[in-house]
């Protein structure tokens, strides 16, 4: 019987785990926030299903069963997944499911900050005016106008999709993608990083997060942007330096935001700098969601564990290099 443990409470999600496992697998839902609580509920786990609970180093070394951690996300960076490399125990993580969802948040947030329908909405409701030239010397057409993409995987290849009909020019960052397929099948120019920043009028981030992305959205980087450019953030919080985001929002180098993702999963919105900006606006981590996307995650997860308990392992989207079955 091949053990499996899932780190976090999801109502409906045991049912279809157990369905997409099937025989041979036992799979318990055991919520452990904090690395004691994983330890003491994953001593007899052969595979952890988790998204941001903390698998350090600690607690990959207090669980010698272990065998794999799944990601139900795209990002995995809640695990030490270079230190479970080194003990032969893969990390996996889902890539499928919410793209369309993430697309369509991206796309909506490039198309309202261009409309600055946020701003007019503020200016409306809050402060109760009737000024439709308030923001025109900010206003320009889409179609003459610069997208920049700061990653171009699945996500920001269907942002390009949905956006190709308005006739923006769209550029792109991404040191591991081919320069000709991008220009060929999307009509994305990729460019330099430091190209991309200064040509684009809005900036969407895409990056996942790692050693070389964490805080590249800096004060240096910043520096390099048009000013007045709008920058939309729905991959990873820690991507974009905090402190230097807001000198450049207080001083109007960045003139709006979209935020899905902040630093902390669970920030206090009573103090947290983002929240008291008007020019910014914060939604709680919710691009990917949909009652369809919560579903295929679900089974994209338990797919990748079934796969690997059965010696699948191309089929696990494994990240951190480990090979099972391979010296």
């Amino acid at each position: 019987m091949f053990k499996v443990v899932r780190t976090f409470k999801m109502d409906g999600a045991l049912e279809i785990e157990k369905e997409v496992l099937g025989p041979g697998f036992e799979i318990e839902e055991r919520p452990s926030p904090t690395e004691d609580e994983i330890i003491e509920n994953c001593k007899d786990a052969d595979a952890v299903i988790c998204v941001y609970e903390p698998f350090t180093k600690r607690v990959i070394d207090a669980l010698p069963n272990l065998k794999l951690i799944a990601f139900k996300s795209i990002g995995f960076n809640y695990a030490d997944y270079e230190y479970a490399a080194t003990r032969g125990i893969p990390v996996t993580h889902i890539v499928h499911y919410c793209t369309q969802e993430v697309a369509d948040y991206a796309t909506a947030a490039i198309l309202a900050s261009n409309r600055m329908l946020f701003q007019y909405n503020h200016d409306t409701h809050v402060l109760k005016e009737w000024d439709l030239f308030k923001h025109i010397d900010k206003m320009h057409r889409l179609a003459n106008q610069t997208i920049g993409l700061l990653g171009f995987g699945n996500i920001p290849r269907l942002v390009a999709k949905r956006l190709a009909p308005y006739g923006c020019e769209i550029v792109a960052y991404d040191p591991f993608c081919d320069a000709e397929m991008a220009l060929k099948d999307y009509n994305v120019k990729l460019l330099p990083l430091e190209e991309v920043l200064s040509s684009s009028d809005i900036i969407s981030l895409h990056l996942p997060l790692n050693k070389a992305t964490k805080g590249i959205i800096n004060k240096d980087n910043i520096a390099l942007m048009k000013d007045g450019v709008s920058i939309v953030n729905s991959a990873r919080g820690p991507i974009i330096n905090d402190d230097d985001f807001i000198e450049a929002i207080d001083s109007g180098k960045i003139s709006f935001a979209v935020i899905d993702v902040l630093e902390e999963e669970y920030p206090d919105m009573n103090t947290h700098p983002f929240a008291s900006r008007d020019n910014i606006v914060l939604t709680p981590h919710i691009a990917f969601l949909s009652q369809e996307s919560i579903r295929d995650g679900i089974i994209e997860c338990a797919e990748n564990v079934k796969n690997f308990a059965e010696g699948n392992y191309e089929k696990c989207a494994i990240v951190n290099g480990v090979k099972p079955g391979q010296d």
